[in-house]
Parts: structure tokens; C-alpha cells; sequence
């Protein structure tokens, strides 16, 4: 009987159920009288509280045996009870929070957790999307032996060159004559795209031996084979003299301000010399890199006034940077020069030892000598070895010491190479302008188009010595046709510490007077602008002082010290 009653009385609660429902709201009151205090931050709970305070207004005793049609299950009422638990101690917390129209319970810890992730996913797309734009393009004084120039447009360039082509860029570089023909002059030269770009293609050099690299030569392979200029005595000391007119001649011309500036390339050290007027500096000036503790002697012998500008201020992070990138070619090739330092230490050491012991034998205190004292001369060598062949040891000499440096150079054994390929060679001299003994030296230039991520890139290469000035006029000549594209360089490492130089004085003459006192240095009047305009102060940007890749797009361009 019983058990027929059973089966025909589905909808009977137990006593069991009805003792966990009781539970259930005694919990709800116990959570409800903690949030009766702070009753502003629950005001965005009212929908969920309103229901439990109907329920508990009915006070009235239910009949265990009655079904009703509003019996939540209790899977139901596990889900709501933990819904109003969360919402509430997440009100207390977090008062001001504003509710989520997420379909998830909106106060939940898993809908939380998953907005703060997708917050922080946020803050990191935007801070790798921030890129500083800027309307021009910095001059970046370190040399560049290569530039590839891509876009998704087809470019206006041909690496094969008319004769018309190749014609009119000659005489227009040679010449220095503008790209841009002039109507009030009838001329016969080709202006056409491919002109303008082979005119940008061209640099003056000396000496130029085809069957030598005379540039880079930070990477020159070091071979036990003497050249020929080292094992012909009467050859080396030709092109010694001839090499020697060359530097008097563009010296002359930078004196003039008819050369604004030029490059010295020596074996172990890279010199660059600036007309006045030129980085905002008002005087004739010249800055070497590296240098060494010897050749910083042999200067001070000579009676060349220098400083060293970044000794002091050198960026810790470029320094790093040099001396990672210093291959081993270049270490071992400048092991000789250790050696010799080392000695001249040593010799230096013995002599302080022996004019101490007279001293001492002659009965005189040698604390009244500090510089005889052998453990401060030790000191102050490990000292400049931290300096040398590093960023810090560029060295910067201005106004009539350039003329003392000229000679010094012209003396200087330390400019010409004793041994290997380049044994006898004298340093290579690069200049945008002609001078005497100058040859005319075109880059080597290769375009292709390649494949990248689905796309079709069209690229042009340049390979050769990239002077400063070089990307600027290209990238001039290419912006009115692609709106949109991408320059990568290729620095010697050694001449980076040039971009890095900024004179305390650079913004003391007037960059109109420059460009007028240079207006027949070669240049364009926009090159000039850029050439004549001072370095940006340290902190006036983030972005570097020295590029590798730059990009440019409606007229704006940011570039990074660094290979995308």
C-alpha cells in the first residue's frame, strides 16, 4: 500500500529536502544582515535581493506535503545562491564597479578574472602599436655600406641604366647640378626617374684599386699574404704621395666650405671631417673613432688639442652594443696593437721603478713624486684600456687643430697597415664632392622581387659606401611615388659613435647662415637643410640617434636602431 502510495505521489517533498531548503535560507538572512550596513554599494544587487526579501516576508509555515508549482530544483538553487555570494563580497571590494553585460554572472571570479586578462592583453597591443612619426628624417653620421629599399607598388627604379640614363647622371653628380631641371635653363639632360637615381648613385674615392677592398675595412680577411704596395717599396711611397694630395686637397675644399664633409677610412680608426656650419657647429671640425690610449698619446705629442665628449656621457646601452657587434677578424687584427701598448707599458713601469729606487738611494722621499709612484701608473692604464676601441674613446677636435690633425694623419704610421692584403695601402678617402686624385666610384645596385608572407615585395638594393646624405636623396626621390615603404641599412659598426656626438654649442649659429655660407658645397638646398640642422637632444625623443630600418608613410617616417 505503501508503496503504491509512492508511485502515485510524485510531487511529495521529503523531510531531508525540506531541512536543506530551511538551511538554505538561513544562510541568505546571515548574508543579507552583513550587507544591511553598507546599503549604497548594493543598490545594483536590488533585483536579485528583491526576490529573497519577498520570500522571507512570507513568514507563514508552509505544508511540507504541498507541490509547489515554483519548486526550484537543486541544482538551481546551488547556482543562485553562489551568483548572490560572489556579487555581494564582490560590491563589498569593489563599490564603484559598474555591472557587466556579460551573459556569465556578472560579479562572478571566473567573468572577473577573465576581464583583467583581457585588459592586460589591451594595455600590451597598445603599447607595441605606439610608434613615434616624425615629418623628417634624421642624419645619421655613421657610414652604411648597404641600403634595400622595399615597397608592395612596383618602384621606379631599374638596376639596368639607358644611356641617356647613365649620361645625365654623371654630369649632373659631377657637375653638382640639381635633378630638378629649371625652366629658366634649356637643358638636354634626362630627368627621368632612373636618371635622378643613378646621379644618387655615384661617390668620389681615392685611392681606387679594384682588386682590393678598400671599403668596409673593419672586415677585411686577414691573410698571411702581403699585398703588393708592401712588397714594392717604390709603389707604397707613390700612392703614399698621391694620397697625401688628395687629403691636402679636400681639406682645402672643407676649409672653403666648398666641401661639407668627408671621410678618412684608416686600418684600425674611421675619421670624419665637417665643415663650419655643418650639425649646427660653427667652426671646421673632425671626430675619430675608435681611438686608443697610444694614438691619443702620439696626438698629444703632436700638440692636437682634443676632447673626448662621450667619455663621460656614452650611452652604457651603444657601448654594449659596439663591443658584442666587434667580430673576431677585428679583434685579432688589433691584437698587434695590444701587444705594442702593452710593451710601451712595461717600458713605462721600468722607468718609474728606476727613478724611484735613485730617488730613494739619493735619500729623497718619493711621496713628494705621485707620478713616479708604479701602482698609479698601473691604475691608469686599466683605466683607458675600459676606454679603448669602445664608443668613449671617440675623440673630437675643432678649429685650427684640424689643421694639426691633417698632418698628423699625413705622418701618422698608424694609418697605413704593415702586413696583410692591404700592407703599403694608405686609408681610403670618401667624399660627395670631386677632389683631386678623386676617381669616380659608382654603388652597386640590384633589384629583385620576392615573395614575403603571400605578398609580392619589390626591393631595390645599393651596395658600396653610403654616404649621409645618400638615403635622404633617394628616399626624396621615391616618396611621390610610393606612399608607402620600408628602407633597411646595413652600418659599420665602428663609425656609430658619430650619430651619437652632440657639441654643447651646436645650436649658436643661425642654420640659414649655414646653409647660405655651404651653398656650393654640392648639395641641394633640402640635403643642405637636413646636413646644417643639430643633432636632437638626448632626451627630446625616443627615437635613436642611428637607424637600420626606417619607414615611411603619407609623409612620415620612424625608423629603429634595431632589424625588424
Amino acid at each position: 500500500m505503501s508503496g503504491d502510495m509512492t508511485a502515485a505521489s510524485p510531487g511529495w517533498i521529503r523531510p531531508g529536502d525540506v531541512m536543506r531548503v530551511r538551511k538554505m535560507k538561513a544562510k541568505r538572512r546571515a548574508l543579507q544582515a552583513r550587507m544591511v550596513t553598507s546599503a549604497s554599494p548594493l543598490q545594483i544587487l536590488t533585483p536579485t535581493l528583491t526576490s529573497i526579501n519577498s520570500n522571507e516576508q512570507d513568514t507563514k509555515r508552509r505544508n511540507p506535503f504541498r507541490c509547489s508549482p515554483n519548486k526550484r530544483t537543486k541544482l538551481q538553487d546551488d547556482c543562485d545562491l553562489e551568483a548572490t555570494s560572489d556579487a555581494s563580497l564582490f560590491q563589498l571590494l569593489n563599490p564603484s564597479t559598474i555591472p557587466s553585460t556579460d551573459t556569465r554572472a556578472p560579479y562572478s571570479f571566473s567573468n572577473i578574472i577573465s576581464k583583467q586578462l583581457n585588459s592586460q592583453d589591451t594595455n600590451e597591443d597598445d603599447n607595441a602599436s605606439k610608434e613615434i612619426w616624425t615629418d623628417k628624417l634624421i642624419v645619421d653620421w655613421s657610414l652604411k655600406s648597404k641600403v634595400r629599399f622595399r615597397s608592395s607598388k612596383p618602384l621606379p627604379w631599374k638596376h639596368n641604366f639607358k644611356t641617356s640614363e647613365e649620361a645625365s647622371g654623371t654630369t649632373g653628380f659631377v657637375r653638382c647640378l640639381s635633378s630638378v631641371s629649371d625652366a629658366n635653363e634649356d637643358r638636354t639632360l634626362d630627368t627621368s626617374a632612373n636618371a635622378k637615381f643613378f646621379q644618387c648613385c655615384l661617390v668620389w674615392q681615392y685611392p681606387s684599386l679594384p682588386w682590393l677592398q678598400l671599403f668596409p675595412r673593419d672586415n677585411v680577411k686577414l691573410t698571411s699574404h702581403t699585398g703588393l704596395f708592401g712588397t714594392d717599396s717604390k709603389l707604397a711611397e707613390s700612392l703614399q704621395a698621391e694620397w697625401s694630395e688628395s687629403l691636402r686637397s679636400l681639406h682645402q675644399l672643407l676649409r672653403v666650405r666648398q666641401c661639407p664633409y668627408f671621410y678618412v677610412c684608416g686600418p684600425t680608426f674611421t675619421c670624419l671631417f665637417r665643415a663650419a656650419g655643418v650639425a649646427g657647429i660653427s667652426q671646421a671640425h673632425a671626430l675619430i673613432t675608435p681611438t686608443t690610449h697610444g694614438f691619443r698619446d702620439a696626438m698629444k705629442q703632436e700638440d692636437i688639442e682634443f676632447e673626448m665628449p662621450l667619455h663621460n656621457t656614452g650611452s652604457p646601452r651603444t657601448n654594449s652594443t659596439h663591443d658584442e657587434t666587434m667580430n673576431n677578424k677585428q679583434r685579432s687584427r688589433e691584437a698587434k696593437d695590444v701587444v705594442d701598448d702593452d710593451e710601451e707599458e712595461e717600458e713605462e713601469e721600468e722607468e718609474g721603478e728606476e727613478a724611484t729606487s735613485w730617488l730613494e738611494k739619493m735619500g729623497v722621499e718619493t711621496s713628494q713624486f705621485p707620478n713616479l709612484n708604479p701602482n698609479r701608473i698601473k691604475v691608469e692604464h686599466e683605466k683607458f684600456r675600459l676606454v679603448d676601441r669602445t664608443s668613449s674613446s671617440l675623440v673630437y677636435v675643432e678649429g685650427v687643430e684640424t689643421q694639426g690633425l691633417i698632418n698628423f694623419l699625413l705622418n701618422s704610421k698608424s694609418c697605413t697597415s704593415n702586413t696583410g692584403p692591404l700592407a703599403g695601402v694608405p686609408p681610403t678617402l670618401l667624399s660627395p664632392v670631386a677632389f683631386q686624385g678623386g676617381a669616380l666610384v659608382s654603388l652597386k645596385v640590384k633589384g629583385n622581387t620576392i615573395q614575403q608572407e603571400g605578398k609580392v615585395q619589390h626591393s631595390m638594393e645599393l651596395s658600396g659606401p653610403i654616404l649621409p646624405h645618400t638615403p635622404h636623396q633617394l628616399i626624396s626621390l621615391l616618396s611621390p611615388t610610393a606612399e608607402t615603404f620600408t628602407a633597411s641599412l646595413n652600418p659599420i659598426q665602428s663609425t656609430l659613435p658619430f650619430s651619437l656626438h652632440r657639441h654643447q654649442e651646436a645650436s649658436s649659429v643661425p642654420q640659414a647662415f649655414a646653409e647660405e655660407g655651404l651653398v656650393d658645397c654640392g648639395l641641394d638646398a633640402a640635403t643642405r637643410h637636413l646636413v646644417c640642422r643639430p643633432p636632437y637632444p638626448v632626451n627630446d625623443t625616443e627615437l635613436p640617434p642611428s637607424y637600420r630600418e626606417v619607414t615611411h608613410t603619407s609623409g612620415k617616417f620612424t625608423w629603429t636602431d634595431r632589424v625588424q
